[in-house]
């Protein structure tokens, strides 16, 4: 499932609203080890879109522990 969300993300990365949408869907499906790991592939190849994977890790959307 982590790579299929990469996939995902990395297809809709040049649209914001997107982006957010299939981030927010994508740390919902994962388990925490999973989420971990594609919040680090994200950081490191989509530094533009930092803003809103801040945005998600720090809602009430996404329960992280």
């Amino acid at each position: 499932m982590l790579e299929h969300q990469k996939f995902v993300l990395q297809a809709v990365a040049d649209q914001e609203n997107l982006f957010r949408k299939e981030l927010i869907k994508s740390m919902n499906w994962l388990d925490e080890y999973d989420q971990e790991k594609l919040l680090n592939w994200l950081k490191e190849r989509f530094n533009n879109r930092k803003d809103i994977i801040d945005e998600i890790v720090n809602t009430s959307l996404v329960p992280l522990s």
